[in-house]
């Protein structure tokens, strides 16, 4: 077995385990949603423990499709990645069909962006990402799916 198919099996594997820890989190919270400033405020210690499980796993499964599931997938198939950007990644993703919105994908990081920022003092703002980030959870995961249906037998 390649090296490059050993590397991209160990992505996907830790993928499928952010997407699962993702989902046990997105269950235990979806009677909640959307969510309202109301309910965010009141949440317990337990609601509270699984929303940062949430954008913790959310934000980890972006960092691994992103900075290193991509890039494998193109390694895999022999494809020379050495020298390009992360657009060019994107864009060879694209033209081999592993990856169908490159916006999408960006719009994606834009919100995760968004929460980076401190609204500790502004719950209502807080709440308004948060919620985006929900509702942008199956298309994440689209990104995964749509490679590892793509890939086939390696996964």
């Amino acid at each position: 077995m390649s090296i490059e198919k050993l590397r991209l099996q160990k992505i996907l594997f830790e993928c499928d385990k952010h997407i699962e820890k993702l989902n046990t989190a997105y269950q235990k919270l979806e009677a909640l949603l959307p969510l309202t400033e109301a309910i965010y405020l009141d949440f317990d210690d337990g609601q509270t423990s699984y929303l940062d499980q949430f954008l913790y796993r959310f934000s980890k499964l972006q960092d691994s499709v992103g900075q290193k599931l991509f890039k494998a997938v193109l390694d895999y198939k022999k494809e020379e990645t050495i020298a390009k950007s992360f657009i060019d990644i994107l864009n060879r993703l694209e033209q081999l069909e592993y990856l169908q919105d490159i916006d999408g994908w960006f719009e994606l990081r834009t919100i995760r962006n968004q929460l980076a920022h401190d609204y500790e003092d502004d719950s209502e703002e807080l709440v308004a990402i948060i919620n985006k980030i929900f509702a942008h959870k199956t298309k994440l995961e689209s990104y995964f799916f749509i490679i590892t249906q793509k890939l086939g037998d390696i996964v």
